[in-house]
């Protein structure tokens, strides 16, 4: 799933944002302490290009969108997903998931999303990693347990995780693309309809599934559970109760490269997929939870590294 400028960033600005600040109203004091004090000692570069228009005083909110922002300096696109195929629904996630080799001059760095993450909480948690080193982990942390719980970051459908689906949504006349739609085409206009403020998301989305804190921050860290816990909700939603159906690709298709997604897109723009209201209202709520689950499960992951 090569990543597309504005495309593929996970939640977007808004729900990575928003999953930070969740994050942070439950953190233990000494928890919140740390973070901002390993974020403030060592900033994000000023000289960095920042996507996103809004950046929040809040030092764990504005950290959650660095990973998309340094990306392409660091030719590292491929640690913000795992491409398992829409066909598959159970095993072993790893099969999709290439080791991280070093880096090499001009080429892009091999890995998914479960490696990155597990070398990036080593480097977290250990102390003898400088400051500078610590900071970006946290950073990476942060933002790929966000794009962990988004589900159309752990599974492809020839399609390079819905980038290649031009869809039109019914809240707009322009179209967009199925993998956008759930990044933040969704929760953008549930906000924009609602008049809603993300400090008012954040207390919307806490409120409702604070019942699950206990379950989804505590116990160990189980990143393959977690991606197939995402992949489920692809398999299940993301493609269904499009009109017309989006068929489900075969294992073995091969790879899609940008090319061939650029034709894709152009291609499956004359087919008028779209969703209605319907769509909205099945999955808005799932988008809610598979938020909470990201900021509960940062957060119980943030307490236990900074006891």
């Amino acid at each position: 799933m090569p990543m597309f400028a504005g495309s593929a960033f996970g939640w977007g600005c808004q729900g990575h944002q928003i999953i930070a600040l969740i994050a942070r109203a439950h953190l233990t004091p000494a928890a919140s302490a740390a973070v901002d004090k390993l974020l403030s000692e060592n900033p994000i570069d000023p000289s960095l290009s920042r996507f996103c228009r809004v950046h929040p005083a809040d030092l764990m909110a504005d950290s959650a969108t660095w990973a998309d922002d340094a990306r392409n300096g660091l030719k590292n696109g491929a640690w913000h997903y795992v491409d398992i195929p829409l066909t598959v629904q159970e095993g072993n996630a790893m099969e999709w998931c290439p080791p991280i080799l070093p880096a090499e001059p001009g080429k892009d760095r091999t890995g998914c999303i479960l490696n990155a993450l597990e070398m990036e909480l080593g480097n977290l948690r250990d102390k003898a990693q400088a400051g500078p080193a610590r900071a970006e982990a946290l950073r990476y942390v942060i933002h790929f347990l966000g794009d962990l719980s988004q589900p159309l970051h752990t599974e492809d459908n020839h399609d390079q995780g819905g980038n290649c689906v031009t869809i039109t949504p019914s809240y707009q006349d322009r179209t967009t693309n199925l993998h956008s739609l759930w990044d933040s085409g969704l929760i953008g206009n549930e906000a924009a309809q609602k008049k809603l403020t993300d400090a008012q998301m954040v207390t919307e989305i806490d409120n409702e599934f604070s019942p699950e804190w206990n379950a989804w921050s505590a116990g160990p860290v189980d990143l393959q559970a977690w991606a197939w816990d995402a992949h489920k909700v692809a398999v299940s939603m993301a493609y269904t109760d499009v009109t017309p159906h989006i068929p489900v690709a075969a294992r073995d298709a091969g790879g899609v490269n940008d090319d061939v997604c650029t034709a894709d897109k152009a291609s499956t723009a004359g087919m008028h997929f779209s969703i209605g209201p319907d769509y909205a209202a099945e999955v808005l709520p799932v988008i809610h939870q598979q938020i909470a689950k990201a900021a509960y499960r940062i957060a119980g992951v943030l307490n236990s590294t900074f006891k």
